[in-house]
C-alpha cells in the first residue's frame, strides 16, 4: 500500500506522504526485500553501518523514530513489525 520514491526520499500512501533520512529509507527497502526478519545485529552492522560495539538502542531509537512518523502521518501502527526473530515489514 506504500510507495517510496528514491529520488526525493518520500514515504507515500494515498494522497499522503512524509520525508524519510537516507537510513531510514534504506532500512525500508532491505525490509521489504528480506522474507524473513533482520536482528539488531544485522541492521547495525550491514544496514546501517555501524560498528557491532555500537548500543543496540540506538536501533530501536531510530525505528521508534520512524514508527511514529508513520503513525503520525498514515495511522498504521504496524508498519515496522517487532518479533524474537528481529524487525520486518
Amino acid at each position: 500500500n506504500y510507495l517510496l520514491d528514491r529520488n526525493t526520499r518520500f514515504l507515500k500512501r494515498g494522497d499522503k506522504h512524509i520525508k524519510i533520512t537516507e537510513k531510514e529509507m534504506n532500512f525500508i527497502i532491505e525490509l521489504n526485500n528480506s522474507s524473513k526478519p533482520f536482528s539488531k545485529e544485522y541492521i547495525l552492522k550491514k544496514i546501517w553501518g555501524y560498528s557491532s560495539e555500537t548500543d543496540t538502542h540506538t536501533i530501536e531509537t531510530h525505528i521508534y523514530r520512524l514508527r511514529q512518523k508513520i503513525k503520525k502521518s498514515f495511522e498504521d501502527k504496524d508498519f515496522i513489525k517487532h518479533s524474537k526473530d528481529g524487525y520486518s515489514l
